[in-house]
């Protein structure tokens, strides 16, 4: 079973992906939080296949939850995360070379989306 993390602080957009992710993108779990702490709940109870991340959001931004997923060892560790945010040029380089990350800019181009999600299922070396 294919299971994704849809993190991103507006609900109408965790439902688009929603949406996307199970009818087109065939995943049968879809898991939502609304904030990076939630999201890093969530990665220490289950493991998942893809995460989805938003960047600006309230109290932990994108890019503090993936150096934190990064930095602690545990079951999501080595997650494919894609980074979806209107505010990419912001962050920093440092950032930008973290393992197993892909980039997009919003709003999304959607087949680039499944192209990275079937990377990441298919484990090939991002």
């Amino acid at each position: 079973m294919k299971k994704v993390l849809i993190v991103d602080d507006e609900k109408d957009i965790r439902n688009i992906f929603g949406e996307v992710f199970a009818q087109d993108l065939g995943f049968e779990s879809i898991t939502y939080a609304q904030d990076g702490l939630d999201a890093f709940t969530e990665c220490s109870l289950q493991k998942f296949d893809v995460i989805t991340l938003d960047h600006m959001m309230p109290f932990m931004k994108g890019a503090e939850f993936l150096i934190a997923l990064r930095n602690k060892p545990g079951i999501n560790q080595h997650t494919t995360v894609i980074m979806i945010s209107a505010y990419l040029p912001d962050l920093s380089e440092t950032i930008k070379t973290v393992e197993n990350t892909f980039f997009m800019d919003k709003p999304v181009d959607f087949a680039r989306l499944g192209r990275y999600v079937k990377m990441s299922i298919n484990n090939e070396k991002v």
